[in-house]
């Protein structure tokens, strides 16, 4: 009998995939958002073939990042909507799953936004279309400097959120800050005897962490 493949929850920071490819904080173009997508899903996918060659796997993709100014969604945001379409010019658009190195092995299923959390109660649903818990995660301050709020947090509640669940789910955080480590270890001790993993896919941005998480690290595979 043939396995079920196995769920995976990719949770990803956004702004620091979007400065690794562009070598800036943000960019409204669609082909930009299409690149980071296409590169965070053939990095995952790699590492997911060279840990376990004989599993297929269902890609859940969570993105997280400064996407409201107030309640409005943010150019960024809008990028990232259109983005879910691989190829508008294509007679069918494509899904997600064309961003996958590997369809048929490693198979894009879902991707959301992290301002709507996963565990948050519906009536704390916010907007003209209450579809989000987190407002204002794009700030302005009085130098005129736009920066996050409530992105790392959100990205750590739901990480701790699906680490409690039990299935048999693999968790994989995508980004390069040091302030995610401390919920990616919580995270491993709620997974402890489960089988289930959890690992952090690094551009860097960790030399001052805990030495003893480089097993829970994977590096970029060129």
């Amino acid at each position: 009998m043939a396995r079920r493949p196995r769920r995976t929850h990719v949770l990803i920071d956004w702004n620091s995939e979007l400065r690794a490819l562009r070598g800036k904080n943000s960019s409204e173009s669609v082909d930009v958002a299409r690149g980071v997508l296409k590169s965070v899903c053939r990095q995952v996918g790699k590492h997911l073939l060279q840990s376990a060659p004989d599993e297929n796997f269902f890609l859940f993709l969570r993105a997280y990042h400064g996407w409201r100014r107030g309640f409005e969604p943010t150019p960024n945001r809008l990028a990232l909507e259109a983005a879910r379409i691989f190829d508008p010019d294509a007679d069918e658009g494509g899904s997600l799953n064309e961003y996958s190195a590997h369809p048929r092995q490693v198979v894009v299923r879902e991707l959301e936004f992290g301002d709507r959390l996963l565990a948050a109660r519906d009536e704390r649903l916010c907007g003209q279309r209450r579809d989000h818990h987190l407002p204002s995660t794009l700030q302005v301050d009085r130098a005129g400097v736009s920066g996050e709020k409530m992105v790392d947090t959100a990205l750590v509640a739901d990480l701790l959120y699906l680490a409690a669940e039990d299935d048999d789910s693999w968790l994989i955080v995508v980004g390069q800050d040091a302030d995610l480590v401390p919920g990616i270890l919580t995270a491993e001790g709620l997974l402890q005897g489960t089988g289930r993993r959890v690992v952090y896919l690094a551009r860097g941005g960790l030399r001052n962490s805990n030495p003893k998480i480089a097993d829970l690290v994977w590096k970029r595979i060129n």
